[in-house]
């Protein structure tokens, strides 16, 4: 955290200035009360009284605005670095790839960015202050008993080392504790987050009852981790007090046979004792700040698992001077597997896409469509020079440029929570709104968007819930074509439409992707027939390729779907 407090380290050198400010003003006033005291002793007058009375009020007048003054510095600067350390968390989760995904949960990142991140605040804001504040309390008011009675201070001081010991101790056991309440956390938030969005499924499956069963248990387990680490909590405090009381107990029986031997006077005894009671409060701080030190550090080793992990789609190639892209693409002996234990799943794919062609690419469930698209979008890395675009290697594009000239519809579509108008401006955050009514003109749902009451202003639910199937694919397909992009990727885009507005949509695209370079993944041989080139794969290769005559007459794979969609169809129309 160092970077974040050097960058408001005035309000941190602020702060401990109005510290050290309000401690030596606040440590006057049992000075103040000792004169007050031994001059009863005497002959008094009442005047002189009154100006100790108002000079105690003005001490602590100046004390409290101090202490106002440090709580807005420190803590307000804690606060902002809270804010500049979320961004920066939330910047390197959107540098992250696709597979630091599959293998943390959202559930337990929103943990981290919420429950973990508070603990380190805490621990940026109250924990410095309150050691600050501590550490110069203990300085000058040790300082002003040992200008009292060196031996009495010593005797006050005589269980430090046992508090010493009870914090190291208890901090461990704090910190343990606290990282497994955390870990349990991210698994409630985690089961909360899948159910609200797999509510569908629950349902379908009349699985609420133990969904709700099963989220009981965790909600127990969490609080059977709170109550260990309580326990642990709660006896801290109590022998920290303890402590404290052994030296009060200690400097009361010291000093009341000082006082009798006349070797310590009671205005003295008084100021000394409120000084000693001056440090209860840094004491008990003390084992408070050692808690949220504790806490602060086991939630920013969970932090840590997310910063530490180096994205895995970088530029560090990349050529900074490219600033277009044509869309010829250039695949080579292209062989991908998503890690070295797992069995390829593309195998030595060799293709020459020339820009503004149609390429069309079909082939059984599994055969590697999918991942073939999220390469050239560079979701996934390839070999070094098996991809090139325009002679340029994959990863010596800038990823901005890359993604800006593809415009990408997956298979699982996913819409924001937001306005219709503002899902299809995703794809171009400058676009009109004449542009975005375009865009849905050519994906075929502008006349579905205006059946609904609020036109494009229509908000949906979470991923679009409140949509068919094929209404979102549209919208995504919207989105995709705003962009106006160099290359268009369709990964089964239209599997929900109708086919006559499937037709529809692919003669539009046949007008707006003029001299651009389209490939279209798709089970439907309807969809795909007209392409410039098809492309049949089967475990990873390519094993047929051709027009869509050719392949007929090829006799493979690709003219056997053919004719059992074909069958399919003239069923269909039988029932």
């Amino acid at each position: 955290m160092f970077p974040y407090l050097k960058r408001y380290r005035t309000k941190i050198l602020l702060g401990t200035l109005f510290i050290i400010c309000g401690t030596s003003v606040g440590i006057l006033s049992p000075k103040v009360v000792q004169r007050a005291i031994d001059y009863l002793s005497g002959d008094f007058k009442v005047g002189r009284l009154l100006f100790y009375a108002a000079l105690i009020v003005l001490i602590s007048l100046l004390n409290g605005y101090f202490r106002f003054m440090m709580r807005q510095t420190i803590i307000v600067g804690s606060r902002l670095i809270e804010n500049d350390f979320r961004n920066d968390i939330f910047s390197h989760l959107q540098k992250m790839s696709t597979n630091f995904y599959y293998t943390m949960s959202t559930g337990d990142i929103m943990s981290r960015m919420t429950n973990d991140l508070n603990a380190v605040r805490s621990v940026i804001g109250p924990g410095i202050m309150y050691s600050i504040n501590t550490i110069v309390t203990f300085i000058f008011v040790i300082w002003m008993m040992v200008s009292i009675n060196l031996y009495l201070t010593f005797i006050a001081l005589v269980p430090i080392p046992l508090m010493a010991f009870a914090v190291y101790y208890f901090g461990r056991k704090i910190k343990q504790k606290y990282t497994e309440i955390q870990a349990q956390y991210a698994r409630i938030s985690t089961k909360a987050q899948e159910n609200i969005s797999g509510i569908r499924i629950i349902k379908t499956y009349v699985q609420e009852t133990a969904e709700i069963e099963n989220f009981n248990l965790l909600n127990k387990e969490y609080i059977q981790k709170n109550m260990a680490y309580v326990r642990v909590y709660a006896a801290f405090h109590p022998i920290i007090m303890f402590i404290i009381g052994l030296g009060v107990i200690l400097v009361l029986w010291i000093a009341g046979v000082q006082i009798v031997e006349g070797t310590l006077s009671l205005g003295e005894f008084v100021a000394f004792s409120l000084y000693l009671n001056m440090l209860v409060w840094p004491s008990i701080a003390l084992g408070w700040v050692a808690g949220i030190f504790q806490q602060g550090a086991a939630s920013m080793i969970r932090i840590n698992t997310i910063l530490s992990t180096p994205p895995e789609i970088t530029d560090v190639n990349a050529r900074k001077t490219l600033t277009d892209l044509e869309g010829n693409i250039t695949i080579s002996n292209l062989s991908f597997s998503y890690s070295k234990e797992a069995p390829p799943v593309l195998k030595d794919i060799n293709l020459t896409i020339n820009a503004g062609e149609i390429i069309a690419v079909v082939g059984k469930t599994g055969s590697g469509k999918t991942t073939f698209l999220n390469i050239l979008c560079r979701v996934f890395d390839p070999p070094p020079d098996s991809v090139k675009i325009d002679n340029v290697a994959l990863n010596e594009i800038p990823l901005r440029l890359l993604r800006e000239s593809i415009g990408y519809i997956p298979q699982e579509t996913f819409l924001f929570s937001d306005t219709i108008k503002e899902n299809i401006r995703f794809g171009k955050n400058n676009a009109s709104d004449l542009e975005i009514q375009q865009a849905a003109e050519l994906a075929q749902v502008h006349e579905t968007i205006e059946e609904f009451p609020d036109s494009y202003e229509t908000l949906l639910g979470e991923r679009g819930i409140n949509l068919s199937g094929g209404q979102k694919q549209r919208l995504s397909l919207a989105r995709a074509l705003i962009k106006n992009p160099k290359i268009l990727l369709l990964d089964d885009a239209l599997s929900a439409v109708d086919t006559i507005t499937e037709k529809t949509i692919l003669e539009n695209l046949r007008q707006v992707m003029d001299n651009k370079t389209c490939i279209w993944v798709s089970h439907r041989i309807s969809a795909i027939q007209h392409a410039d080139k098809i492309i049949v794969l089967g475990e990873g290769q390519i094993i047929e390729e051709g027009t869509h005559e050719e392949l007929l007459e090829y006799n493979g794979l690709y003219r056997e779907l053919y004719e059992k969609q074909q069958l399919e169809e003239a069923l269909a129309l039988t029932e």
